[in-house]
């Protein structure tokens, strides 16, 4: 019967066909929720994006997302465009807890990922660009025109250690892409283990982590297609060994009142400051907060930096001036493993994203009012938590 089968398909490859009418494939259904403001949010480990309505404290709802329907392809942090009509999320091809290679843990990817351009309303993929392995953050310029993605590639730095080549040979790479054409226009490496980043004001300056060499990467991004490393500065007296680093600088944020980039270090448990005006780092401004620091995000003055951590799972406020900090513990049934604070346009509603235990307990989301600096809620949402971004609501 299978041979018939395909004996009348070949033999049928040169008629022409008739189709019914209506028969094409649907319009696709668009979300009600896409008509108000929300955060999305990404679910590395249930390959799915979340939406969630920080003033009401809801889960709105989950869209699966990826090339591979039957493949884990762990979709890592998330930026939107300006205007709110597009998602730009990495799909990292590495997903932690579920075994090695492409389905490895974080940093370990043996396989080039991507960048994918989603339709906010449609939430169809409109474009998707190679980048390198292990992508981690994704960032736009203010009028969305270019994206930044860092590579955590830690598989890479191993190997040329391993084979005894220059340091330099294992460097991580930050792609640089055009969002119109979503096309690839240069790939840069950076330092080893690049993770996260930040912009200068006038967008002409990149700010990395390099978390296994223990600095801040400061690199010149003016030209997009030729991005060129000025600097790398140790982010503390004390640098560590490639494969034991004392501070293991992992995210940062740019002050958006001075400039200065905070940085959040995982093995130090704290905070440093690299002060661009001097092009050091601010020894005055090293704030402990006693647990493994994670990405962060400024009040709308600049004058507050929200930390989240993990190990003990809080949530600390620093004020930038006087360093004096407000600690809010976060209840164990709300989030385990705090990962990233983001914060509304109004400068009041913020989610912190908590990853879940990578095995059976979902990622969440905590809905914190920073006005007050107190819980308002939250929701579990898809497994393995790890990004969120802001989204207007679309007409």
């Amino acid at each position: 019967m299978r041979r018939l089968v395909l004996v009348a398909l070949v033999a049928g490859c040169g008629q022409s066909v008739s189709f019914p009418a209506n028969s094409n494939w649907p319009a696709a259904e668009v979300p009600a929720y896409v008509h108000q403001a929300r955060f999305a949010v990404t679910d590395n480990l249930s390959d799915t994006l979340s939406y969630v309505d920080p003033v009401a404290g809801t889960r709105l709802g989950d869209v699966p997302v990826g090339d591979v329907p039957v493949e884990l392809e762990g979709p890592h942090h998330l930026a939107a465009s300006p205007d709110g009509k597009f998602i730009y999320y990495n799909l990292s091809n590495y997903v932690p807890g579920t075994g090695s290679g492409p389905h490895g843990s974080h940093g370990t990817g043996n396989v080039p990922g991507s960048l994918v351009k989603l339709d906010a309303a449609t939430q169809r993929t409109v474009g998707e660009v190679l980048v390198d392995r292990s992508p981690g953050d994704v960032i736009l310029t203010r009028d969305g025109k270019y994206a930044f993605v860092t590579h955590y590639d830690l598989l890479r730095l191993q190997q040329q250690l391993i084979m005894g080549l220059p340091v330099e040979t294992g460097y991580s790479a930050i792609a640089v892409v055009d969002t119109d054409t979503m096309t690839r226009i240069s790939l840069t490496p950076v330092c080893a283990t690049a993770h996260g980043e930040g912009l200068s004001s006038d967008e002409r300056t990149l700010y990395v982590t390099c978390a296994n060499s223990d600095s801040v990467a400061v690199v010149d991004v003016s030209d997009r297609q030729h991005p060129t490393v000025q600097k790398r500065v140790p982010v503390g007296p004390t640098v560590g060994t490639l494969d034991n680093p004392s501070y293991s600088p992992y995210a940062l944020t740019v002050s958006p009142s001075d400039g200065t980039v905070w940085i959040s270090d995982n093995k130090s448990a704290d905070v440093r400051v690299y002060d661009p005006a001097t092009g050091a780092m601010d020894g005055a401004k090293t704030v402990n907060v006693m647990g493994v620091a994670m990405f962060a995000a400024f009040g709308l003055d600049g004058r507050s930096i929200y930390v989240p951590h993990q190990g003990d799972d809080k949530l600390t406020a620093i004020d930038t001036q006087t360093l004096a900090t407000r600690v809010l513990p976060l209840p164990t049934q709300s989030c385990l493993n705090a990962h990233a604070f983001v914060l509304a346009p109004d400068g009041i509603h913020g989610v912190l994203v908590c990853e879940g235990d990578h095995v059976t307990r979902p990622g969440s989301i905590v809905f914190v009012n920073v006005a007050s600096f107190s819980i308002t809620g939250f929701v579990d949402v898809g497994m393995f938590s790890d990004g969120a971004a802001w989204l207007p609501a679309l007409p």
